[in-house]
């Protein structure tokens, strides 16, 4: 590794904390940035100049208190000199992020949107521009966030799993190799996919997110969230529309002439070596990564608002591009439209809302591997 690399981490939420504490416990030099409007979360941060990180002990991350070398809501001073951005918020928030940060990025840097969702680096790199930027950084999607993560408090993060695996794409692909091995620097256990169309569709959260919550809607609502998500949420007959959602996902893949990982394939790969295992997803779930994680308090949270205008609905939109039917994510969309009494694929992000609306399917994998 070397020396005292610096790295900038954009955001505040549950896994920008994880990212700040554990790369600051590994060794690099880090700066976490929040935006302005959203500063007071950093206020404790700051008093105690870090963030405590608490890892389970299947992670193999090491755990402990190390300060934090910035701790700001001024992009300018946390993006200076720093080697790697990481961007961890969800899809909803990148705008604003790219509005911050557009003058202050540089060519020579590395932006890692973790994680990407559907238009991921490529509308990253539209809002940039359209921001002003000078010169666009390197750009870099994960398909997920590499922690499974929750705050223990307003100065510490729980990290439950940590993703051995996880693939990343590069915005054009022409640029995978070197800007992969760059990021490989700080987690050697990434491993390059082949283009962001590929992270676009292999984000797992559009598979079990909206399936579980729509499902235990009444319980939710109920009980406030008061249940395991994973390990209650997830009944055999849940799980048997996960099954077919995925079935779904990974047809489109093929039809779009990509090759996609089954959802429980990345789950082995990613947390095989915590232990995860089982016949079953239930079983799985029982597992150290997923075992305390509870369902979120209303469902009015990312599991819909995320998941479905950034994963289920540009999922349909692109079936459409290749004249599919996805009756499954397609009735998922329309029961979270009835639930949240909205449209999500008014306000989804298709392709016609990032500017692909007339592409061919030749031409949007043209795009994704040699740029617009």
């Amino acid at each position: 590794m070397p020396d005292a690399l610096s790295i900038a981490v954009l955001g505040g939420g549950h896994a920008a904390f994880a990212h700040a504490a554990d790369l600051s416990l590994k060794g690099f030099a880090v700066r976490l940035c929040e935006l302005p409007a959203l500063a007071d979360v950093l206020a404790p941060v700051q008093a105690r100049g870090g963030i405590e990180s608490v890892p389970d002990e299947t992670t193999g991350l090491p755990a402990g208190f190390q300060p934090l070398d910035l701790i700001t809501d001024d992009p300018a001073a946390a993006l200076s000199g720093a080697e790697i951005i990481f961007l961890v918020v969800p899809a909803f928030a990148q705008p604003a992020f790219a509005e911050l940060i557009a003058p202050h990025v540089t060519p020579e840097q590395i932006l890692v949107l973790s994680p990407g969702n559907f238009g991921g680096a490529y509308v990253f790199a539209e809002l940039l521009k359209a921001h002003g930027c000078p010169a666009l950084p390197h750009l870099a999607e994960a398909q997920s966030m590499i922690y499974a993560c929750r705050k223990g408090g307003p100065t510490q993060i729980r990290i439950f799993g940590f993703k051995h695996g996880l693939r990343v794409a590069v915005y054009p692909a022409t640029e995978t190799e070197r800007v992969v091995g760059k990021i490989q620097q700080v987690f050697p256990e990434v491993v390059a996919a082949p283009n962001i169309l590929w992270t676009w569709l292999s984000n797992p959260n559009a598979i079990i997110h909206p399936p579980v919550t729509i499902l235990n809607a009444g319980r939710l609502e109920n009980t406030q969230g008061d249940f395991l998500f994973y390990v209650e949420g997830l009944t055999p007959a849940v799980q048997h529309i996960v099954d077919a959602l995925d079935k779904e996902r990974m047809a489109l893949g093929a039809a779009l002439g990509l090759t996609l990982m089954p959802k429980p394939e990345m789950a082995h790969a990613w947390y095989g070596h915590q232990g995860y295992e089982g016949a079953s997803y239930p079983d799985k779930a029982r597992n150290p990564v997923y075992h305390a994680i509870k369902a979120d308090a209303s469902l009015n949270s990312r599991y819909l608002t995320e998941d479905v205008p950034y994963g289920l609905t540009p999922w349909e939109d692109l079936a459409r591009l290749v004249q599919m039917e996805m009756p499954i994510c397609t009735s998922l969309i329309n029961l979270a439209n009835g639930l949240l009494q909205t449209d999500f694929r008014a306000s989804g992000q298709t392709l016609a809302c990032i500017g692909l609306g007339d592409v061919s399917v030749a031409e949007l994998l043209r795009i994704v591997e040699e740029g617009a």
